[in-house]
């Protein structure tokens, strides 16, 4: 959008308004990075192939609204009047639990919800369908309607709130479900909840078979049927009301694991217990009291807004509560990437374990299939420590460098530079509810895929934001060990403002400069710059040679001329197989002799796609190809990594994944 009048006529836009757009067709993004988030597949298992990039709005115009248009916008406008009229937290919560909107809820709260296993919370399932039907249905009884009118009534009225609250697999789930258990009373047909669930699914996959693919649908089925199978457990007599929300909580975090460790690679040892306290909270406390306060609003609407108050702040201490949460120890495991095998057995454990307990075979029964779930999830969370091989990653964070360094069994894990997201300033218009951030939307995304706890070296070549910019955002989701800077005179402001946040959480801070070193085992690590003389920013970066996998490697930052004829002049023996070309293969850097003097086999560019720069500089490139480098490039490419046993390795990038190269 190009100013603030047309982002105010595009969110004017409602069901119903037909617009004619001037645009570029493109193609959805893939993933760049491995872990990545595939845009084109996600898009793909939608039923769509092509985005629209518009440049002008020509035209809009309003249309007959058919039924559904018209629940669609009336939707819209109770979102808006909810946004409006009502306190930021209490209205977002509102709009969340009533009509299936998250889009004023800040994206703070919903990560903190993520993280701990919360987010099922804050969509429309079948509590809320239930609670809203009894409430309906009371209402018709108290209005003097039959009950065969009123069940009539309910039939109808489910579909039309499916659609009033975004008709998400979950909230489709529950109200499919809801009808035929209603249709069966009606009818006085035997339908247990099992087998109208069982329809549900059904009917859902043939009318859309890539649901199967829908993090919503998996949760919302999984968690229902093993609620349903256990309700044996659930409904014995001296259970209590405390027991019961202990059994659903264990439950419903028991099947979920092996989703959420499909899906996000992490899992909070503290869900089961937030889960506990959370459920009555938003199920019993915050739903009910925002149907009153919708109920209460055209009729008292000052009483409304008062509650509303109170709501918001309760809902303020809850979020203050797992902010607290989220200072505690082991608030989130990283386990990695889980393949579907290991889904698989997870499945078959956690299975077994509830279908012992549910029969009474025997406790020891009940110890051994546990202690056999523990097991599985122990050997999958250390085992990294037990894996042969290491790896060299250049991971694609656009315009700027982030390598990430992994030696066999996670001895140690260095990472050269975060990548960094360089902000513009932007009027209040231009901001996003969530302005894309290279750490939180790559960098860490991909360290806990990988399954990575720690880092035992965050080296900082030198001060630039497209080196340093996410070091702030890995520091405060990931335990790094030590920082390392490059000795210079003057230090940059990103500089001052990593190194202040590392001495608030107790991470070692070092400097390093030329001449030092450092081996593990078979791994060897050379510090060749900066002296700490140097004029320049760029100059002033930290030089790393290093073997690894058997080939030597050359990172050099944004090292320019000045700083190549230096390391040429001190080190005129100096050779690498593979160069980290510096400063993005710029034509400040990569002179001749410097590369004549390096003699390296491959240069790997770390560069964002379509950049403003115009890196890499075409001379540069020319320069390569006529010494008979081999060039991999980030842009082209995506992320490139080099997996290595002992002294054989193999190259590989992620969107040219055929092109490997064994060494």
């Amino acid at each position: 959008m190009k100013s603030a009048s047309e982002k105010k006529q595009m969110r004017q836009l409602h069901a119903g308004v037909s617009c004619i757009f001037d645009g570029e067709r493109k193609e959805p993004q893939i993933a760049r990075n491995f872990h990545g988030f595939n845009y084109r597949d996600y898009l793909y298992k939608q039923n769509i192939h092509f985005i629209l990039e518009a440049t002008y709005i020509s035209e809009c115009r309003k249309t007959s609204l058919s039924l559904v248009q018209w629940i669609l916008l009336l939707r819209q406008q109770a979102i808006l009047g909810v946004t409006e009229m009502f306190p930021e937290q209490s209205g977002a919560f509102m709009n969340a639990l009533l009509f299936g909107d998250r889009q004023q809820m800040t994206f703070e709260v919903e990560e903190q919800y993520q993280q701990f296993g919360l987010v099922h919370l804050l969509a429309i399932s079948g509590s809320h369908i239930v609670l809203l039907m009894v409430i309906v249905y009371f209402i018709l009884l108290r209005s003097g309607v039959t009950r065969e009118i009123a069940t009539v009534c309910l039939i109808f009225f489910i579909p039309i709130y499916m659609i009033l609250a975004g008709a998400s697999p979950s909230v489709i789930r529950a109200s499919i479900t809801g009808v035929l258990m209603l249709i069966a009373f009606m009818c006085s047909i035997r339908l247990s909840s099992l087998d109208a669930l069982s329809i549900t699914a059904i009917c859902m996959l043939i009318f859309d078979p890539y649901l199967v693919f829908n993090i919503g649908f998996q949760f919302s089925f999984v968690g229902s049927f093993a609620l349903l199978l256990s309700a044996p457990l659930l409904l014995e007599s001296g259970n209590g009301v405390i027991r019961n929300s202990i059994y659903i909580s264990l439950i419903s975090q028991l099947v979920s694991t092996p989703i959420l460790l499909y899906h996000f690679g992490y899992y909070s040892p503290y869900s089961i217990f937030l889960n506990i306290l959370y459920v009555p909270f938003l199920s019993l406390i915050v739903l009910p009291c925002s149907i009153i306060i919708l109920i209460c609003l055209p009729i008292i609407p000052f009483l409304a807004k008062s509650f509303a108050n109170v709501l918001s702040i309760g809902l303020n201490l809850s979020n203050d509560f797992l902010s607290y949460c989220e200072s505690l120890p082991f608030t989130r495991l990283n386990f990695g990437q889980t393949p579907i095998l290991l889904v698989a057995l997870y499945c078959v454990s956690i299975i077994s374990v509830l279908m012992v307990w549910e029969r009474r075979i025997s406790k020891g029964m009940v110890f051994i299939f546990a202690g056999i779930f523990l097991f599985i999830s122990t050997g999958h969370y250390v085992y990294p420590y037990f894996r042969e091989s290491g790896s060299v990653t250049f991971l694609d964070v656009g315009q700027g460098d982030a390598i990430l360094i992994r030696l066999p069994y996670d001895q140690e894990i260095y990472l050269i530079d975060t990548g960094g997201t360089i902000r513009l300033n932007k009027e209040e218009w231009q901001r996003k509810k969530h302005e894309f951030s290279v750490g939180n939307d790559i960098l860490i995304p991909y360290l806990q895929k990988e399954g990575i706890k720690k880092i035992d070296k965050l080296i900082v070549t030198h001060g630039d934001a497209d080196h340093i910019g996410a070091a702030q955002e890995l520091l405060s989701n990931i335990t790094v060990k030590e920082v390392v800077f490059g000795r210079k005179e003057q230090e940059a402001i990103l500089e001052k403002a990593v190194k202040k946040q590392a001495l608030e959480k107790e991470v070692k801070i070092s400097e390093v400069g030329e001449g030092e070193s450092w081996r593990v085992n078979e791994a060897e690590f050379f510090v060749l710059a900066p002296t700490g003389k140097e004029r320049s920013e760029n100059n002033a970066s930290i030089v790393l040679w290093a073997k690894l996998g058997g080939i030597t490697w050359l990172f050099t930052g944004d090292l320019e001329e000045e700083g190549e004829k230096g390391l040429v002049a001190t080190y005129p023996d100096l050779r690498a197989d593979v160069l980290k070309v510096a400063h993005h293969g710029s034509n400040t850097s990569s002179i001749t002799p410097f590369l004549s003097a390096v003699q390296p086999n491959i240069a790997i560019i770390s560069v964002g796609e379509r950049n403003r720069y115009g890196h890499p500089h075409k001379e540069v490139i020319e320069r390569f190809e006529k010494m008979g480098i081999e060039i991999w490039r980030t842009d082209k490419q995506g992320a490139i990594s080099y997996v290595f046993k002992e002294e054989r390795g193999t190259f590989r990038s992620k969107i040219t994944y055929d092109e490997t190269r064994n060494r």
